[in-house]
């Protein structure tokens, strides 16, 4: 393959997958949206509850082992067939252990009948989404991206259709977790024809020591951030639910679900920067403090409207979307809203130091504040419910934004002139947006205001200079290999 081939195919998988990932969330956010306006509070607190527990268990039966298939299946495609066949044993193994600990640790606390059938139900599913995961890792080796944004969009689409036609019905609360298990068990026989009866691969488990002697070692600091990471993000929403009760968790589910779905701007933004990162840290470390420090301007200038127009009119949104029964749901938005800052980024951080050889400095960083987030939310749910997760949450992004900021800063120098600049400008422009947006939400309400203040925020951009011209394309530049 030519090198102008092999880039081209490299911009399509990532036009694929960005395409994928952002249809998929917006479906995602505006199914939950259904759910939650038609089910109540309670039922989405259970609904919510079960779909948070388990997802902390699908990264014990990947434990890594994704990344390191495409890793290593990409450098040898002949030995393809080997990884993915000792991997998947690896799997079926872990997945039996982890839907075990499942079925003990949901009877052990303690929950109603209809929760832990909502709980076992989703367990099956973590198991086809665990096994569909690593046969789209094969077609990743072998530098394939299209299938897998396929699986993702259509797998998406088909839980939507589904689930509202299951919810419009008045099915039972349990057949909302059907709508997931269908697609995900389909997800499963579309991408093994694929790997099947177009890449020649078996479909077979496989004890092979040599193999699995090479991947153990490599999988250990993969599967320490992801079981670092997986908890961190959930925990909060065990906890609520059990400290606080499926109401308070309902109530909390929504503001976690808006600042998620909005977690594809920082995503497409590492996406785009890491493997420069990592070229600049061996080759070029001037470009590479150009490129951070340019990265978090550009991260900042997408997500911060997003973050302020979201905070001035969580309300409205709240109301809009769900009901004045979510009203409660209102101020832990606002916090979270403010944390969002912080986690984003946070994404390019993290980015940042797993580039410049840094993944365990990163690893133990989540540990650190995996930690205090779990220990702040046994102090602050008890009296503070929803309020209290949200304020734990952005302790925690703002405590993993200082500290990664302190290890960054001891092998990239800042340049502080520039972020002051950017800061005042930033202030700038959004004061003037906020402002508009608020008197015209005032008089012609917040539909009407979330235009204008979107239009008001580019204009001001290039008015205070935040922006130009020359800029735009120099991040075209950096961003186009």
């Amino acid at each position: 393959m030519t090198k102008h081939m092999k880039s081209h195919s490299i911009a399509k998988n990532t036009m694929f997958m960005t395409m994928a990932s952002v249809l998929q969330k917006v479906i995602s956010f505006v199914y939950f949206a259904i759910v939650a306006r038609n089910i109540g509070a309670v039922d989405t607190g259970k609904y919510f509850f079960a779909l948070s527990f388990t997802t902390i268990f699908v990264v014990f039966v990947d434990m890594g082992l994704t990344n390191v298939l495409v890793r290593e299946g990409a450098k040898i495609k002949e030995k393809i067939q080997d990884y993915f066949s000792s991997i998947l044993l690896v799997k079926l193994f872990l997945g039996l252990l982890s839907f075990v600990a499942v079925f003990i640790i949901i009877n052990f606390l303690g929950y109603e009948l209809e929760t832990k059938t909502l709980v076992y139900v989703s367990a099956i599913t973590m198991l086809f989404d665990s096994l569909h995961l690593s046969l789209y890792g094969t077609l990743r080796a072998f530098g394939n991206l299209k299938f897998e944004a396929l699986g993702i969009m259509v797998s998406q689409a088909l839980t939507f259709i589904l689930g509202t036609f299951f919810l419009f019905s008045k099915f039972p609360l349990i057949y909302l977790m059907y709508a997931f298990l269908i697609p995900s068990f389909l997800n499963v026989v579309y991408a093994s024809s694929i790997v099947i009866f177009k890449y020649h691969l078996k479909f077979v488990p496989k004890y092979d020591k040599k193999i699995l002697k090479y991947i153990i070692p490599i999988v250990i600091p993969f599967a320490l951030a992801a079981i670092f990471g997986r908890i961190y993000s959930f925990s909060d929403s065990i906890l609520l639910s059990k400290l606080a009760g499926d109401e308070v968790l309902g109530w909390y589910s929504i503001p976690s679900k808006i600042a998620y779905a909005l977690n594809f701007v920082p995503l497409a933004l590492v996406a785009a920067l890491y493997p420069k990162f990592s070229e600049y840290y061996a080759h070029n470390k001037e470009k590479l403090s150009f490129a951070f420090h340019q990265s978090i301007k550009y991260l900042l200038v997408v997500a911060l409207p997003f973050v302020v127009i979201v905070f001035l009119l969580s309300e409205d949104i709240i109301v809009y979307l769900f009901k004045t029964e979510y009203l409660n749901s209102v101020l832990p938005l606002k916090i979270l809203m403010v944390g969002v800052i912080f986690a984003y980024l946070n994404f390019i951080f993290g980015s940042v130091l797993n580039a410049c050889d840094r993944q365990k400095t990163q690893t133990t960083l989540i540990g650190i504040m995996m930690i205090i987030n779990i220990v702040l939310n046994l102090l602050l749910i008890p009296s503070l419910g929803a309020v209290g997760a949200s304020i734990a949450a952005l302790v925690g992004n703002f405590g993993m934004f200082a500290l990664s900021l302190f290890f960054i800063s001891k092998f990239n120098k800042f340049d502080f002139s520039f972020l002051n600049k950017l800061f005042l400008q930033l202030f700038v422009t959004l004061f003037v947006m906020y402002a508009i947006t608020w008197l015209i939400d005032i008089y012609f309400g917040f539909i009407v205001a979330l235009f204008v203040g979107g239009l008001t925020y580019l204009l001001m951009l290039f008015v205070t200079r935040t922006i130009t011209k020359k800029q735009i394309l120099e991040m075209m530049r950096l961003t186009s290999k």
